[in-house]
């Protein structure tokens, strides 16, 4: 799945820098107010895109951080769990 989100997420941003190069062309040879309300919106599609795909990198980061966390606290449970029942044991056996 990542391999296809990557895949998209370059064309993506192929079409966006195209459209970009093109109307930054048109401007150059005769400005006019679509072109610049044009580059105007290019340039909003272009930051909501890199927005939106650094947020989600960061979605996935926290979340591997998250589950991360959450098993190293596992596994320090269980070693106490581990380390009290071999005390518990030690403090049975000593009273007999």
């Amino acid at each position: 799945m990542k391999k296809i989100d990557n895949l998209k997420e370059y064309e993506i941003s192929s079409d966006i820098n195209f459209l970009s190069e093109m109307i930054l062309k048109q401007i150059k040879k005769q400005k006019s107010p679509a072109l610049l309300k044009m580059r105007d919106s290019i340039v909003r599609l272009a930051y909501y895109f890199l927005e939106s795909k650094n947020e989600r990198r960061l979605y996935t980061k926290a979340l591997s951080d998250y589950k991360l966390r959450k098993n190293r606290a596992i596994l320090r449970a269980r070693k106490a769990e581990q380390k009290n029942e071999k005390i518990r044991k030690q403090s049975e056996s000593d009273d007999n």
